[in-house]
């Protein structure tokens, strides 16, 4: 009797422990069947930036087999992020089988979180502080809401390093995909230098008319006689007129060894 309920107890203890952590994990999606490198499932990413990385994605995969993937889903539902991420990669099984040259961004956009988990066969190349970096990169972009060029830009990243695997040319498309620029701040920065021009004329426009209007005034008031004073600039000109100079003009004729310092922001 003792032992049945001993058993009985150590079983219940068992069950307290498994159905937690049995609760927490979530059911992985089945692998996609077209569209293989983005599966957004938080609509994070836009319809011509949705194109652009998977233009890369298929090209990559064709020329050296490697095979990154971006998931995003609005919650991970308590569950471990690395856990489910490397669940879901082996799941997928992203990459080919000989190389493991496959690579996973998984965002959980309520969560605010991310992870990239990498194949063996890149971790030469992506590196868990070049991996870092690429995620440092997005945060910038994703705290002020702009997710979509951030992931199309890390994916760019990530696809240079894959081509650097196997020794080989990047194309254009991946470096066009690293210097992704959000359009709406490509519209700003145009309506900005636009206004800045129209100041500018603006303000050279009144300044060269009062000269102008000053100058006719000053001319048909006959405070000035025109042609006394040419005839006195054209004699000092021809260097017939009086005065002389107390030294040679211009600067000092002093000289730099090269020191000094730049910055930036």
């Amino acid at each position: 009797m003792k032992k049945i309920a001993l058993f009985l107890l150590c079983l219940a203890a068992c069950l307290t422990f498994f159905l937690p952590a049995c609760h927490a994990a979530q059911a992985l999606p089945p692998a996609p069947t077209q569209d293989i490198y983005l599966v957004d499932n938080a609509v994070m990413v836009s319809p011509e930036d949705r194109q652009t990385l998977l233009a890369v994605g298929k090209e990559l995969d064709e020329k050296t087999g490697a095979q990154i993937v971006v998931v995003t889903m609005n919650t991970l539902g308590g569950e471990n992020l690395e856990d489910y991420a490397n669940r879901l990669f082996r799941s997928w099984g992203i990459g080919r089988r000989e190389k493991n040259n496959g690579v996973l961004l998984l965002i959980a956009k309520e969560d605010r979180k991310f992870r990239l988990e990498v194949g063996y066969g890149l971790e030469g190349v992506i590196t868990d502080g070049f991996a870092g970096e690429v995620l440092d990169d997005m945060k910038v972009y994703f705290r002020d809401g702009d997710y979509s060029p951030a992931i199309v830009k890390a994916y760019g990243k990530l696809a240079r390093k894959a081509y650097e695997a196997e020794n080989m040319e990047v194309p254009k498309s991946v470096e066009d995909a690293e210097d992704e620029f959000p359009f709406w701040l490509g519209i700003l920065f145009l309506v900005v230098l636009s206004a800045i021009a129209l100041l500018l004329i603006f303000f050279f426009y009144r300044v060269i008319m009062g000269i102008l209007l000053w100058g006719l005034y000053l001319l048909s008031s006959g405070f000035i006689d025109w042609r006394y004073d040419f005839d006195l600039s054209f004699k000092d000109f021809l260097g017939f007129g009086g005065g002389s100079s107390g030294g040679r003009g211009g600067f000092g004729g002093g000289s730099s060894g090269g020191g000094g310092s730049s910055g930036g922001w």
